[in-house]
């Protein structure tokens, strides 16, 4: 089976990495910059959890600023686009060409939105909903940080693929020991990790702290408090969720199980990068105003991280 994971940084580098440990796939992982130029030249090294290397002759690493030969049109069986969220059309576009007739597409990127682009460009028919819980930092280029272990979930959207045809997907997923999961309600599934992005992410890197730090009381009731903002939304749109109690308890599992884990909006605050509020946070806010339902927390939290790079956070 042939994998590609596309808009490698930081997650996409982990899954990548991860993915090479299974047997009968062969692995292409696109990146960007001095990351994607130094994993071109020594591979790819994993921190923390799981040390391992990956050597730059065992997968087919590509450099968006060199190009993808047009020998790898038509050639992957399952594309993962692991890039930052305002970069899913992009990414999406070289899904196109890459795909084999069979093949299927799983957005990763945070937020809301992605599937209904990939379906723009590839057709429902080739897209699945996708989310992950795994966790993971880059501390130097050519270099990521394990730093929690998670979830893959690949779930059905309207018109999209069965578990049946997604199968050999979970299958390689699961040979390489990513803990993968299918359910027939892509859309929940996308919310749910959206829940937790809006909880976790903007705190975080206005606190200038890793994911544990929210389990203190006063900090984790205000990322609750955001969460069950975005529930509240979900639900006006007919999205099955479990009941708060449940997503309060899901949010402490998660911060106990990547309390080191630096989120990416932290990194991105720290780095002077393009956050993915736009397509947390203030997404979430503008779904609300479209069926009446008000965010203020959300609405706070999105002007202050914008507040903070105010030349970037634009979509």
């Amino acid at each position: 089976m042939r994998i590609a994971v596309l808009g490698a940084g930081s997650l996409g580098s982990l899954l990548g990495g991860l993915i090479s440990r299974a047997t009968g796939v062969e692995l292409m992982i696109h990146g960007k910059g001095e990351h994607g130029a130094m994993m071109v030249a020594n591979g790819l090294e994993v921190k923390g959890l799981e040390p391992f290397k990956l050597p730059a002759n065992q997968a087919l690493f590509t450099l968006e600023e060199v190009g993808v030969p047009s020998t790898l049109d038509g050639t992957m069986d399952a594309v993962f686009l692991t890039g930052k969220a305002k970069s899913t059309e992009q990414l999406a576009s070289l899904a196109l060409r890459l795909l084999s007739p069979a093949g299927v597409v799983v957005s990763l990127s945070n937020g809301l939105g992605h599937a209904e682009t990939c379906a723009a460009i590839l057709g429902p028919h080739r897209v699945v909903a996708g989310t992950t819980t795994y966790a993971s930092w880059r501390p130097n280029p050519g270099v990521v940080h394990y730093a929690g272990a998670g979830t893959v979930v690949l779930g059905h959207l309207q018109g999209g693929p069965t578990k049946g045809q997604v199968e050999p997907l979970l299958n390689a997923l699961v040979r390489a020991g990513v803990q993968a999961e299918w359910t027939d309600n892509g859309p929940a599934a996308v919310w749910m990790k959206v829940l937790l992005n809006i909880a976790i992410n903007p705190i975080a890197a206005l606190a200038g702290v890793e994911n544990g730090a929210l389990l203190a009381p006063s900090l984790f009731s205000s990322a609750l408090e955001t969460m069950l903002e975005g529930a509240s939304i979900a639900r006006a749109e007919r999205v099955p969720l479990p009941d708060d109690l449940e997503l309060e308890h899901h949010l402490q599992r998660v911060l106990e199980s990547t309390a080191e884990n630096q989120c990416s909006m932290l990194q991105d605050v720290r780095a002077g990068r393009i956050t993915e509020v736009a397509y947390l946070n203030q997404a979430v806010v503008e779904r609300g105003e479209r069926i009446g339902v008000r965010a203020p927390m959300n609405h706070m939290l999105s002007a202050m991280i914008e507040a903070l790079t105010p030349d970037l956070n634009q979509r």
